[in-house]
């Protein structure tokens, strides 16, 4: 199975019988757009889970008040990189190639790991989970991986943004709507690539585990 340019498919459920009763995470991937903060809030209602995600270390004014103290504890143990947050540490053109970036949103999931109350359940949803995350790290947690094609996902990212309040004049709506069209090389079919690459590595790596 693979995420196609323009025909949506299932969403695709790896090791997902394993929640709650093995793990108490789940992650959930997919494309700028796709729908994983609606399917997260969903699973978070049905299992009383919190949701969590790793795009707090770029956007941290979006981190929950249930999560908050594993961001704070993070940044005081790394000062270094506090100027970076909030949306600036991207001083190259994709957040994929910021290195400083990726090797602190790694550390931030083990943070969460080491810091996540073992007796809660929890729904992690980040962009990051398959464009900078080690995937050591996550190839073994149950995952579900949105379905939303490319075009579906950018016509999501269109409709949701373009509703914001700062999105209200007509001249916002159209800079926005060329800055997301920009933008979509990357976050809509760059991406694409990046997740099927990580569903194929995925199922060699479960194929392999299934042999040995």
């Amino acid at each position: 199975m693979k995420i196609n340019r323009i025909k949506n498919i299932d969403d695709i459920k790896i090791n997902f019988e394993d929640f709650p009763s093995k793990s108490n995470i789940v992650l959930v991937m997919g494309l700028s757009g796709s729908g994983k903060s609606y399917l997260s809030n969903q699973l978070a209602e049905k299992h009383n889970a919190t949701c969590f995600q790793l795009e707090w270390l770029i956007h941290a004014k979006h981190t929950s008040e249930e999560c908050k103290y594993i961001l704070d504890t993070f940044l005081q143990q790394h000062p270094e990189i506090i100027e970076n947050v909030d949306n600036k540490w991207n001083n190259c053109k994709s957040e994929d190639q910021n290195d400083l970036l990726k090797e602190y949103i790694n550390k931030f999931f083990l943070h969460f790991l080491e810091m996540r109350d073992p007796n809660k359940l929890y729904v992690v949803e980040s962009l990051q989970l398959f464009t900078l995350i080690d995937f050591e790290l996550i190839k073994d947690y149950p995952i579900i991986v949105k379905g939303t094609s490319s075009f579906k996902s950018l016509k999501q990212r269109l409709k949701r943004d373009l509703a914001k309040p700062k999105n209200k004049k007509i001249s916002a709506k159209i800079k926005y709507f060329f800055k997301a069209l920009n933008q979509s090389r990357l976050y809509q079919f760059k991406h694409r690539k990046v997740l099927n690459k990580f569903l194929k590595r995925h199922n060699e790596y479960t194929k392999n585990k299934t042999v040995a």
